[in-house]
């Protein structure tokens, strides 16, 4: 069964880490849909975990009555996928680069960097109603 009718499939889930197993498996099984090779397919379900886990703990703040809604899209030969948190929000330029000495030990602020070496586009949309961070992966 196709989950992208019409080149989209959106879901919201609450903001528990019970719904990941899902998540991944919808996740893998969109990847398939669109013909990615299992490196891109495995790419994508390290991007979208480590995605929703920064929008249930970060954004949310671990609040189960909150949400967060992924929008998986097709366009011009790239899967587009949305991840949205009702939290805050953030400051990506804020995020420090882990590749540098003195962050190197540091507990956090790498699972940004991952995404956005494992997609072709990453992009922030920080507002006061959440976060929504969208990649972009070509479809070879």
């Amino acid at each position: 069964m196709a989950l992208l009718k019409n080149g989209k499939y959106s879901i919201t889930f609450k903001s528990t880490v019970e719904h990941l197993e899902q998540v991944e498996s919808i996740t893998s099984k969109i990847a398939h849909e669109v013909g990615f090779n299992e490196s891109s397919s495995d790419d994508l379900s390290i991007v979208i975990t480590e995605l929703f886990n920064n929008a249930i703990h970060h954004g949310n703040k671990n609040d189960p009555n909150k949400s967060v809604n992924i929008d998986y899209r097709l366009k011009a030969g790239h899967l587009i996928i949305s991840v949205q948190d009702q939290g805050n929000g953030f400051m990506p330029d804020s995020i420090k680069n882990p590749l540098d000495p003195e962050n190197l030990l540091a507990e956090n602020g790498r699972g940004i960097y991952l995404v956005k070496m494992l997609m072709d586009d990453t992009q922030f949309d920080v507002s006061d109603q959440g976060c929504k961070i969208t990649i972009k992966k070509k479809i070879r």
